[in-house]
């Protein structure tokens, strides 16, 4: 069944996710604190730089593993999923390779003086990451996210422990880069091993392996290089390189950062659901390729009840919440912090779709909508980037990612029909944009601490009770729900019982058909 197999894949994913966001916010806020918007300025232009050559181990030769695994588990075929780990493991380990060293010889010709030994250590941070991205997808793909948990779990707590000691020992940018070598270092060693023992263990019969497999995977991986490059321009901040050159403030590209960072941390929620469905995509092309578009459309649905309450909601709050964590020393990028939740809401819808043309192999769509997006992006954030700063970098990216995104679901609605739930879509938009206000008339009559902890408790409880009373919720979610319900502790089931069965009164008895 993939309802219980994408509801269990998300629990672990979100207790991954949880422990893993919980950590970084925290070290986030003490690192930006202790380092201030200058300094602070220069690290994550250093750290954008080694992250875009990290994601060389998200997308391409990892993309591949992730699409060709799922398939052939999804099919029985251990070993010939089997080959294509073994396979894209060692093509990994070249690229890793190649990358780190011409990152190397970047930091050590271009970088200034005072910041080029921690730059080092941030640089030898990309190959293990790289290199340990074959088997995070590896796991992802054999539909077993709770085995990706571990190495996520040791090497935040490794990160939270040295940066706390970086901002009591005063290590500064050093402490910093440390601590994410450290990381990396910890989550490589904790999540590879046992994935290429219990690998390595399958039995290998060359006959499982089709004869045109390297073909497919070859032109595969091409493809999901060429969208990652564009993938770079319009998803993973080029608009740091643009500020850098473009504006004289270096604290601009912190103010950019720091302000998408916390709208960006509204994702984790999203993800979590949609990475999980990924995995069961995958999958669902082995056994039943016909039930993608539903599959594709029913994510759509829960990330809609998910991303779109968050990001509109946190609107209202995000200005109260940078000043309280970060400090008036980022009150230059409250702006920014209150347009970057709607900026960047589209990303949220991005995976389910990306996702159903990777399983088709049509992957074309996906780069053909990026290409336009990132000239877009980047004409954007130029023309506004000297005029406005942060805030224009801001608004070049949110444009892209919303057309960008717009373009994806109109070629899946067309090409593949898959069918969005508009009204529903409707009501929560609605519902979200009250909730919204009611948590703004806390933030403007308060100090910002109180603001967001007094905003963010009324707009919640806004938005469940009115999606209760205006019956938002259908009875194909109940059936969701009642896995979930049925997974929960026993400390917490009394209350969720009561909220379940409180919700159960509210929507309409129509048998409708399981999409998940």
């Amino acid at each position: 069944m993939n309802t219980k197999t994408i509801l269990r894949n998300t629990l672990w994913f979100a207790l991954e996710n949880i422990i893993s966001f919980g950590a970084s916010l925290i070290a986030s806020f003490l690192i930006a604190r202790t380092l201030g918007p200058t300094r602070m300025g220069y690290v994550v232009y250093v750290l954008w730089v080694v992250n875009i050559c990290s994601s060389l181990g998200g997308i391409g030769i990892p993309a591949t593993t992730r699409k060709y695994m799922a398939e052939f588990l999804g099919a029985d075929q251990r070993a010939a999923a089997r080959h294509v780990y073994r396979l894209t493991l060692a093509a990994q380990l070249g690229m890793a390779t190649l990358v780190t060293a011409g990152a190397l010889f970047w930091v050590l010709r271009d970088v200034q003086p005072e910041y080029r030994s921690a730059s080092v250590l941030l640089v030898l941070s990309i190959w293990p990451s790289m290199v340990n991205s074959i088997s995070a997808f590896a796991n992802v793909a054999s539909e077993d996210l709770s085995a990706n948990l571990p190495a996520s779990a040791a090497s935040t707590v490794v990160f939270f422990v040295i940066t706390l000691l970086t901002v009591l020992l005063h290590w500064g940018v050093m402490g910093v880069a440390f601590s994410m070598l450290t990381m990396r270092l910890v989550d490589f060693i904790v999540r590879f091993v046992p994935t290429f023992l219990r690998i390595h263990r399958w039995q290998a019969d060359s006959s499982q392996v089709p004869p045109n497999l390297w073909k497919r995977m070859h032109s595969f991986a091409l493809q999901s290089l060429a969208g990652m490059l564009l993938t770079l321009v319009v998803w993973d901040r080029s608009e740091v390189l643009l500020l850098k050159y473009f504006s004289s403030d270096i604290r601009q590209i912190a103010f950019y950062s720091n302000a998408f960072s916390l709208a960006e941390r509204l994702l984790v929620f999203p993800t979590v659901f949609a990475s999980a469905t990924g995995a069961s995509m995958f999958a669902q092309f082995g056994r039943d390729r016909s039930r993608l578009p539903a599959l594709t459309a029913a994510s759509a649905r829960y990330l809609g009840l998910t991303s779109i309450p968050l990001h509109i909601i946190a609107t209202s709050l995000a200005g109260a919440a940078l000043l309280t964590f970060f400090g008036h020393e980022y009150a230059g990028a409250v702006t920014v912090a209150m347009a970057a939740p709607m900026l960047c809401i589209a990303k949220a819808f991005l995976t389910p779709v990306q996702t159903m043309f990777e399983t088709l192999e049509r992957q074309s769509l996906f780069i053909s909508a990026t290409l336009v997006a990132s000239l877009v992006d980047v004409a954007v954030a130029v023309l506004l980037i000297p005029h406005y700063g942060a805030l224009g970098a801001a608004i070049g990216s949110g444009v892209a990612q919303m057309l960008c995104v717009g373009a994806l679901w109109t070629m899946a609605i067309r090409k593949y029909q898959v069918r969005l739930p508009w009204v529903f879509f409707g009501r929560v938009v609605a519902i979200s944009v009250f909730a919204s206000l009611v948590g703004y008339l806390c933030v403007v009559h308060t100090r910002p601490l109180v603001g967001f902890v007094l905003g963010g408790m009324s707009s919640v409880l806004t938005f469940l009770l009115l999606a209760g009373l205006l019956r938002v919720f259908e009875q194909e979610d109940l059936v969701r729900f009642r896995v979930l319900v049925e997974s929960c502790p026993a400390a917490l089931a009394a209350p969720v019982n009561l909220t379940y069965g409180w919700l159960s009164r509210r929507v309409a008895p129509v048998q409708t058909e399981e999409l998940l």
